[in-house]
C-alpha cells in the first residue's frame, strides 16, 4: 500500500467512481472552486469528516488539522479517498496556503496511515488514504 496524492482528468474521476466499492470506502469530494481561503478548506473538511474534538470545537489551524486528520477513529472504513475537484481554483490568491494543505498530506497525514499509526497508536491500523487532484 502506498499513500499518495495523484493528479487525474475529470474523465478519470468518473472511471474512479464508478470503480469504488463505497460500501468499504469512505469517499469525500469536495469542490476547490468553492474555496477561496482557508477558513473555507476548513469548514469543507470539518463537515465532510465530521471534525471535533472531544468538547466539539477545534483550534482551525493548521496543527489541529492535522491532529484530526490523524485520528478519524470515528470512521470505520480502511480506505479513504479524497477528492478535490477544480484544484486549480482553489486557493487561488493563496498558494503559500494550497502549498501548505499538499505538504499536510504527503509529509503527514498520508504517511501516518500507510505506517506510522502502527508506532503510535495502540493497537492502530493502517488505512489505504488517496487524494485525487482533478484538473
Amino acid at each position: 500500500m502506498k499513500n499518495e496524492i495523484i493528479r487525474i482528468t475529470n474523465e478519470e474521476k468518473n472511471d474512479l467512481l464508478e470503480s469504488l466499492d463505497k460500501t468499504s470506502c469512505f469517499v469525500v469530494e469536495i469542490d476547490g472552486s468553492e474555496i477561496s481561503t482557508v477558513n473555507d478548506l476548513f469548514d469543507v473538511m470539518e463537515q465532510k469528516y465530521d471534525l471535533h474534538t472531544s468538547d466539539g470545537t477545534w483550534g482551525r489551524n493548521w496543527a489541529a488539522f492535522k491532529d484530526l486528520m490523524t485520528d478519524l477513529e470515528w470512521i470505520d472504513s480502511k480506505k479513504h479517498v479524497l477528492i478535490i475537484d477544480d484544484f486549480k481554483k482553489m486557493l487561488t490568491n493563496h498558494n503559500e496556503e494550497k502549498e501548505r494543505l499538499l505538504r499536510y498530506f504527503e509529509h503527514s497525514i498520508l504517511p501516518f496511515w500507510e505506517k506510522d499509526v502502527l508506532r503510535v497508536v495502540v493497537e492502530g491500523e493502517t488505512k489505504e488514504f488517496t487524494v485525487y487532484l482533478v484538473d
